[in-house]
């Protein structure tokens, strides 16, 4: 079975994930900061007092002291190194006027450069941001992209770079909502955190991956 047609079956099994949730790209671009090493019950108490004092909206945001933004973010933890890195964030969104329509209409590489030069913005979190917010289709290699192809007895890359073309190599036709959506399914099977016993009981585990190197 090719990557597509595993990705169709993902589909056809799990169903369409609405994914990233948030109610607005402000809430998911500070989300993919928040999300860094905590789960989704702490990144929501942080969202929703954040979203109290200044609605998610930067130019709000930035009224906020150091000490403010840090204790309305607590509940995610890594709190000072979080703020830091908003504040970069909302320093890089203040030259392009906040306009992230302005910022799709940049480059994708040189918007990836841009971001990833950030303090606290690394590859994924670029990604993160990349995918869902700035609509640049882009594969995202995280800890559940990493477990679910070890289910396939593939393993990719260490560097996340080389991952990432590996991946992007399976999907050479994929679109941007394909490639937001194959990544919400992937994380969909593994936050079942499915034993090897139940695994074997699912389709797809039925099937070898075909995987062709580039």
């Amino acid at each position: 079975m090719q990557l597509t047609q595993l990705y169709n079956l993902l589909y056809d099994t799990y169903g369409d994930q609405g994914w990233w949730p948030g109610r607005s790209d402000w809430e998911i671009l500070f989300g993919s900061v928040l999300i860094q090493n905590t789960n989704w019950r702490n990144v929501d108490q942080a969202i929703a007092a954040l979203t109290q004092a200044t609605d998610m909206i930067p130019h709000q945001m930035r009224t906020l002291s150091t000490d403010q933004l840090q204790d309305l973010i607590r509940p995610a933890g890594f709190f000072t190194r979080k703020a830091q890195t908003i504040q970069n964030l909302l320093t890089w969104l203040a030259a392009a006027n906040d306009d992230l329509a302005r910022l799709r209409r940049t480059p994708p590489q040189q918007l990836r450069t841009s971001l990833v030069a950030l303090s606290g913005i690394g590859d994924e979190t670029a990604d993160d941001i990349l995918l869902y917010v700035l609509s640049v289709p882009t594969v995202i290699i995280d800890k559940y992209t990493r477990r679910f192809f070890n289910r396939f007895e593939i393993t990719l890359p260490a560097s996340y770079l080389a991952a990432q073309k590996a991946v992007a190599d399976q999907l050479p036709n994929f679109t941007l909502r394909g490639l937001q959506n194959f990544h919400a399914l992937i994380v969909a099977v593994e936050k079942e955190k499915y034993t090897k016993s139940q695994w074997q009981d699912l389709p797809m585990s039925q099937y070898r991956l075909e995987w062709n190197q580039s």
